[in-house]
């Protein structure tokens, strides 16, 4: 007995040593991280901004590790916190310049990013923000990279949408007079009528603002009326808005994008205007953004998703630009280390090799300078211009009720390949503002709610569904309803022309649908019967271009959840007995044709034209107890069944052979029925893959019992009882881990 247990000892201390050394030699071999340092206001009056880029950034960061880093190496975040102050900014850059750090990811706040700029230049490491606007952080640093567009020209695109859209009011022109206010200034003027302006400049210092009562005053005292628009950064334009609503104006304010996000309405709740009138410094509130969520496309979604999943909050353009600035920097990593334009020696991990490793990020982020090269991003196509930055298209949104939605009309700049121009501007869709010129694009509105889903056919590969379409739009053209729904079965249900209600609302025009009909499928059935399934309802507007009519998400009428999604169930899925209701989720979308249309001057353009779409999705999971309670009991059954013939005794031979195949003939049987609801799918689902386990545990049955009966003849009796016990064990594992694996991948 004591020899046996120190047997025993010898073991467990011989397998722990091997796992010892096993794990050691995993961490010896393990790559050593590429760091990169993440400088952003983590604390201070834009943690918020600070903390939102942070999520989004490690959202990217584990999307390239989760799939093995960049080449074999993981990423490694390295948190700076500037705490909004740009001494702190400064000396932290100097932190980072002595850290093996490769790049930088930040700032937010642009008083942050110009303070660290010559400190990052000194030090020949390359930094790219995904918030900082203003004009002389890539303009005056050679080692600075901008995932969005300069302050003067979100100022341009402001005074443009003014011009087209407002009929040029006049304009007070609040500005700071810091670098971000004064290239805000610089922008706006140049292309706004002068004589339609008014600037007002505010003196400001970090932290506050000196000479703003003057200054307010008398922007508050122009008299006559007109819109006041606020060039300033994010930390200063809560501050301002105040002072305006206090001084009685209550008309449009128009901002930077420093506030265009819901999260920037936190600066206003606790103040007693706002408590006692909701709205009372939101409403008239403009913003210009370079991403507003409601007219944003799938990949935006998915990632508004996977941010909410994540922090529990709605991201804002903060979060996108952060996610498409990371994007952007994972690969320029990718191209330092394997491109041979960069020697092909790659990131090393020597530390003598910091210097050279910055060099090549550097030049790799440079090279991405051209749609080949380009990276894609929420929104498009990313890529640096020759002063690096990224211009991008900016929207112009406003708040209503807590939220900021996408404005009624915007300006799309045209890629003039393939367009008659001439013709496009007589029939006014075009305005140009010297060189430059824009589509003027309606915005619609759009909501989908589900009456009643009647019918899934996954054999036919279709479903039944009962819903209301509505569009809200500016102007009184009816293009905006002159919409198809491809998978619609029976065409006839749907007519544009004919809505149940028409009119106006809330000062836009209004129209109302009632759809019921089939809709084809494309159902995913790898994981049946345990599969979730996308009913999607998808229109598509194949009349007017994409840049003239697009369709975003009605918020408002949906009375969606912060992430854009609705999971309330209200009995429109209460006749799916074997279907459990996920959510229902909303993505705008958009056709693409590359066709010429047989004109010769269309032959040698690469242009394509994109028609505007809207798309629907409800979720929907199979109840998978339902399904094989009434479809699987006898495989559950038989499977018992051929279990206890491994423990028949030797004179019922015969039976521990004849139950097996005949339950295979059975089965096979069952089987046929199973596939029969589904139809030809072209692939193996996780039902069969039951059956075919159980087949090979048939046929283990069925051997174990002839072997038994040879070794029982040939005088091994010993054997055979021991052959028995394996087979018992082997069969009862196999079905306890398929019911584990189950378990672990499908149950909720």
């Amino acid at each position: 007995m004591k020899q046996r247990l120190i047997m025993w000892l010898a073991v467990v201390a011989s397998v722990a040593l091997v796992l010892a050394v096993a794990w050691a030699a995993i961490l010896w071999t393990r790559p050593e991280p590429i760091r990169i340092a993440f400088a952003n206001s983590l604390s201070g009056p834009s943690a918020p901004a600070g903390t939102e880029s942070l999520v989004a950034t490690q959202l990217a960061i584990d999307e390239v590790n989760g799939k093995g880093g960049v080449n074999g190496r993981p990423i490694e975040l390295v948190l700076f916190d500037d705490a909004s102050d740009p001494a702190v900014a400064r000396a932290n850059a100097q932190a980072i310049a002595n850290s093996p750090c490769v790049a930088v990811l930040g700032h937010y706040l642009s008083s942050a990013s110009l303070a660290a700029a010559p400190v990052y230049k000194d030090a020949r490491i390359p930094a790219l923000t995904g918030g900082a606007a203003a004009d002389e952080l890539t303009s005056g640093h050679e080692y600075y990279f901008r995932a969005l567009s300069p302050v003067s020209a979100q100022a341009r695109s402001i005074a443009e949408h003014l011009r087209a859209v407002m009929k040029e009011p006049k304009v007070r022109l609040v500005h700071t007079l810091d670098s971000y206010g004064k290239s805000f200034a610089r922008g706006f003027a140049a292309t706004y009528p002068s004589e339609q302006l008014r600037a007002f400049g505010l003196d400001v210092a970090p932290s506050r603002i000196g000479s703003m009562d003057e200054a307010l005053d008398a922007a508050a005292q122009e008299p006559g009326p007109g819109i006041i628009v606020v060039g300033a950064a994010a930390d200063y334009i809560a501050a301002i808005v105040k002072g305006l609503r206090r001084r009685g104006i209550k008309g449009t304010i128009i901002t930077t994008q420093g506030a265009g996000r819901e999260s920037y309405l936190k600066n206003f709740v606790d103040e007693p205007e706002e408590k006692a009138r909701p709205g009372f410094f939101s409403e008239n509130l403009y913003a210009a953004s370079s991403l507003i969520f409601d007219s944003a496309g799938e990949a935006a979604q998915v990632f508004a998703a996977d941010y909410k999943a994540k922090a529990g909050t709605s991201p804002s353009w903060v979060g996108g630009g952060s996610y498409d600035a990371a994007r952007l920097m994972i690969d320029a990593l990718r191209r330092a280390a394997v491109h041979r334009r960069f020697m092909s020696q790659g990131i090393q991990k020597q530390s003598d090799s910091k210097a050279a490793d910055r060099d090549r990020v550097r030049v790799a982020l440079a090279a991405i300078d051209s749609p080949k090269s380009a990276v894609v991003g929420l929104t498009g196509r990313l890529y640096f211009n020759a002063n690096r930055d990224i211009p991008r298209p900016i929207r112009m949104g406003f708040f209503r009720y807590g939220r900021f939605v996408t404005a009624p009309l915007q300006l799309v700049r045209i890629e003039p390949s393939g367009i008659d121009l001439a013709a496009e501007q007589e029939a006014g869709h075009i305005i140009a503002f010297e060189d430059r010129r824009y589509w003027i694009q309606r915005v619609v509105y759009t909501g989908i709610d589900i009456i009643r889903v009647g019918r899934i056919d996954v054999k036919q590969n279709s479903f039944n569904v009962d819903f209301y379409l509505w569009m809200r739009f500016a102007g009184d053209d009816a293009a905006e309803t002159h919409v198809e729904f491809p998978a619609l079965l029976d065409r006839g249900a749907f007519d544009p022309a004919r809505p149940m209600q028409a009119g106006k609302e809330d000062g836009l025009s209004y129209r109302l649908y009632r759809v019921s009909g089939d809709f084809k499928a494309r159902f995913d059935l790898h994981d049946y019967p345990f599969d979730t399934q996308q009913l999607r309802l998808h229109f598509q507007n194949t009349e007017q271009r994409r840049e003239l009519i697009t369709y975003v998400i009605d918020r408002f009428g949906l009375r969606l959840a912060d992430d854009g999604s609705s999971r309330a169930e209200d009995g429109a899925y209460s006749g799916l007995q074997l279907w459990r209701f996920l959510g229902l989720n909303y993505f705008v979308e958009s056709l693409s044709s590359g066709s010429t249309l047989g004109k010769a001057s269309l032959f040698g353009a690469e242009a394509s034209t994109e028609f505007a779409g809207f798309d629907a999705v409800i979720m929907l999971r199979r109840s998978s107890a339902i399904y094989m309670l009434k479809n699987l009991l006898p495989l559950f059954l038989l499977v018992l069944v051929v279990f206890t013939t491994l423990f028949f005794p030797e004179t019922m031979f015969r039976e521990r052979v004849t139950i097996p195949v005949t339950s295979i003939l059975a089965s096979a049987v069952l089987l046929v029925a199973v596939n029969s609801q589904i139809g030809d799918v072209g692939y193996t689902v996780v039902v069969e893959e039951m059956f075919y386990i159980f087949f090979v545990l048939c046929l283990m049955t069925v051997f174990a019992g002839y072997r038994h009966e040879k070794l029982r003849d040939a005088g091994r009796k010993r054997v055979a009882v021991v052959l028995d016990r394996a087979a018992q064990v082997v069969y009862a594992g196999t079905v306890l881990a398929v019911i584990v694996v189950l378990y672990r991948r499908y149950a909720v």
